[in-house]
């Protein structure tokens, strides 16, 4: 095999690079990270006094920065090279250090493995291998890892030059995919019975065209309707003349000189979706009293806002396109008979804010046929969701008198649920991870069988596989999501490939350069969350209330008192589980004496009582948030508040801004952050995590704080900092707080959101109908191999550990 050593590293660095390795080597059994590397590499630097010029921009610098893991085992080395975003290659290198050769991922796998297992040869071969992406063969991909997430531009550009090179034949495949369309038994846009062809279709509409331009542009459909029909147009091509003459204008633009502006403008007007089913299983879904509960935050608040945004936006279309249409929106999560204060144990619940949204709960029998009582962590309800997406079908099926037109899915368990119902009802599934578990707890492919026994990671990743490869798209809320960073690999991006020793290897887990990932940002609700300072907005007892709550009053479920109540607030809001991090703010406040002399710390998250807790996560949260409550005496100095109703959050982040003080969210990761979109918009300043989704709401220090969450000293540092700029620049506070709203404003609504889902809906509904579904059949045959015999197998462990 070809030694690469010096074609990558050098000749003439050739030697510190050994010497360096050579090093590493004597420590027999480590598996160092990307940070590890590079702390390792500077600290050999000085040690060998090595100028800051070999230190950060040698050949072998730029090299051991793009490393994403070292492995020692058998005496060799091996690394893995993200060379960039989406891409690596693997090195193995000898103990000498003088030799390194690029080997395969099966083989890379096999080290891993071996490390792990200890006994299994490095040559072991009987290892369940994972390969999708041969099953990619039906699409095209995005050449450069830039454009990745932008699917929809990629794919209208795609289909619309396949209709310029093909033109008869794809203008037949558009005609016979606009007779589809009915809604309710009422046949939409074409009748079959007088347009049979393209051609038939091209010749009605230049007569069509003559007679809608003897009428006003104003004109309503109601009064042309008879001329449309005669020539075969059926409802649908606009509400007025000016709207129909546009739509058909567009569809010749199609017929003869085909472009993707054109294409993506004609389908977005094509009314093809009426009826939508959301899928969320887990956790407590509700309206009221949920929030701050295990497994349940953001996601309902996303959902729920979706649904409101997605109604008001399909009834403008449906006026838009002349037809009156009262638009269905069902979400389905599960019914939970010991409700305590939530509405989880109700069959169904109207969504405020909404005319004809619900959300419909199923409840999870168990193998005797009894409906399961009580709340069950989102990592154990494996072995309850193939039967639930029975009970789903045939419920939805009765409720909306036929097919959903859209299916979506939120995290692993609703997107594999959303995955069985779109197969068995043949409709357009859409995916939402909101957060894959794979990069927010370090090393759970590499030991999943340590976690095994709280976390069923086995169960979760192989459905993750499963319905991120069948979904027909993929919506994320950030770039960051799907290919992460140069220096952080994404959450999709991590699926590629990985190894769960004494499971399966996942040569390739998915096609990161597939045009079904887009990237699409949610909103905020505007009536909700507004500044602080819009004064007739605000309600004076509300206010009141709240100020009472969150600095003075003395309650049963609130822990901590304030000496100085009127000193700036530092503001905190999540889950009380680990990832939120939320003691990790704790002890950055107690162990920063000078914060503690500026401001106080309020906290609302979870509950006070560990009595209320059901969930192992969050006990040991509560339990840790006491001792560093008591070691930092933060007696005085913190108030901690349990989860504060959705409806009363945006008042609560107005306060927080009356009292010039800050949001700080300190996830370790944070997938998007609807809670900083949501502060900004009420003009506080924010704290944001570096690690996901806020880097890419947060302008740093211009429209808000990002910080490094990992430690707590960091994220005092910043706090400390921030406050310090305000001390001596007043306007400082001010200003990053008016760059926060504008940001939101311009970047991140729910009206673009909405737009952009129904968009990407029809276009890649158009898609599997004119090219992808046959090569589809045969990924979904793979994801159907693997979901019988593998995934529902392996979901009964989890009863049986339970």
């Amino acid at each position: 095999m070809r030694n690469v050593l010096s074609i990558i590293i050098g000749a003439e660095e050739q030697k510190d690079f050994a010497d360096f390795m050579y090093g590493l080597c004597a420590e027999e059994g480590n598996f160092y990270l990307k940070n590890d590397i590079w702390l390792k590499w500077r600290q050999w630097c000085l040690e060998h006094d090595k100028s800051t010029g070999i230190m950060e921009n040698s050949r072998t610098a730029q090299f051991l920065k793009k490393l994403n893991e070292l492995l020692i085992v058998e005496g060799l080395i091996l690394l893995m090279h993200r060379y960039e975003r989406g891409k690596i290659r693997l090195y193995r290198m000898s103990s000498n250090c003088d030799h390194m050769q690029e080997i395969s991922i099966s083989r890379y796998f096999d080290y891993k493995d071996a490390y792990v297992l200890g006994n299994l040869p490095a040559a072991n071969r009987d290892t369940l291998e994972i390969d999708f992406m041969p099953f990619y063969d039906y699409s095209p991909s995005v050449r450069t890892i830039k454009n990745v997430g932008n699917g929809i531009s990629f794919l209208n550009k795609h289909l619309s030059s396949r209709m310029f090179h093909k033109s008869e034949e794809w203008g037949e495949k558009l005609f016979d995919f606009l007779k589809l369309h009915k809604i309710d038994g009422q046949q939409l846009l074409v009748n079959p019975a007088i347009l049979q062809t393209r051609n038939d279709c091209i010749v009605a509409m230049e007569k069509t065209l003559n007679i809608l331009e003897t009428h006003d542009l104003e004109t309503p459909y109601a009064t042309l309707e008879r001329d449309m029909k005669i020539n075969g147009f059926e409802p649908g091509w606009g509400y007025n003349a000016g709207r129909i003459i546009e739509t058909m204008e567009l569809l010749k633009g199609l017929f003869y000189e085909p472009r993707s502006d054109i294409l993506e403008e004609f389908i977005s007007r094509v009314p093809m979706i009426s009826k939508v089913a959301i899928l969320s299983p887990h956790g407590w879904f509700g309206q009221e009293n949920v929030l701050g509960k295990p497994d349940t935050g953001g996601q309902v608040i996303y959902i729920l806002d979706q649904v409101r945004a997605l109604e008001k936006y399909l009834m403008e279309e449906y006026e838009l396109a002349g037809i009156t249409v009262e638009p269905r929106i069902i979400v389905l999560t599960r019914l939970i008979p010991n409700a305590g204060d939530t509405t989880c144990n109700q069959p169904k619940e109207d969504i405020i804010g909404t005319d004809h949204a619900y959300i419909l709960r199923i409840p999870f029998y168990d193998d005797n046929g009894n409906i399961l009582q009580d709340w069950i962590s989102r990592f154990k309800i494996w072995p309850y969701l193939d039967r639930y997406a029975a009970d789903c079908e045939h419920e939805l099926l009765g409720q909306l008198g036929g097919r959903p037109d859209l299916v979506v899915g939120n995290y692993s368990d609703g997107n594999l649920v959303a995955t069985l119902l779109a197969d068995r009802l043949k409709v357009t599934q859409c995916t939402i991870a909101h957060a894959l578990e794979k990069t927010k707890y370090l090393f759970s492919d590499l030991y999943w069988d340590n976690m095994e026994q709280d976390y069923h990671f086995s169960c979760q990743y192989t459905a993750d596989l499963i319905a991120m490869n069948k979904s027909d798209f993929i919506i994320t809320s950030t770039y960051q999501e799907i290919a992460g960073t140069a220096e952080r690999m994404g959450q999709y991006e991590s699926y590629q490939y990985y190894t769960m020793p004494g499971l399966y290897q996942v040569i390739n887990g998915i096609n990161l350069f597939s045009p079904k990932f887009n990237v699409v940002p949610p909103g905020v609700d505007e009536a909700n969350y507004f500044p602080y300072y819009q004064a007739d907005k605000r309600t004076e007892s509300r206010t009141q209330h709240w100020e009472k709550r969150l600095f003075h009053e003395v309650s049963p479920d609130i822990h901590g008192h304030l000496l100085e109540p009127d000193k700036p607030p530092v503001f905190s809001m999540a889950r009380l589980d680990r990832i939120k991090n939320i003691t990790g703010l704790v002890e950055a406040f107690g162990m920063d004496p000078e914060l503690r002399k500026q401001c106080n710390l309020v906290i609302a998250a979870g509950t006070i009582h560990m009595e209320e807790s059901g969930d192992v996560e969050e006990r040991n949260e509560i339990e840790k948030m006491y001792m560093l409550i008591e070691k930092y005496q933060l007696g005085g100095h913190m108030r901690w508040l349990p989860s504060i109703p959705k409806q009363e959050t945006g008042e609560v982040y107005r306060i927080i801004a009356d009292k010039a003080g800050m949001f700080v969210q300190p996830a370790l990761f944070e997938a998007f952050g609807l809670t900083v979109l949501e502060a900004m918009q009420c003009g506080v300043p924010t704290f944001g995590p570096i690690f996901g989704g806020p880097s890419e709401i947060i302008v740093n220090k211009e429209s808000g704080i990002l910080m490094n969450t990992s430690k707590p000293e960091m994220m005092a540092g910043d706090i400390r900092a921030f406050l310090a700029i305000c001390e001596k620049d007043p306007d400082y506070w001010r200003m990053i707080s008016e760059n926060g709203i504008t940001r939101v404003r311009e970047r991140f609504t729910w009206e673009k959101y909405s737009d952009k889902l129904i968009r990407l809906t029809k276009l890649y509904g158009f898609w599997r109908f004119a090219e992808s579904e046959e090569g589809m059949i045969r990924m979904s045959r793979y994801c159907d191999l693997f979901y019988h015999l593998f995934l529902k197998p392996k979901s009964k462990s989890v009863l049986m550990a339970s």
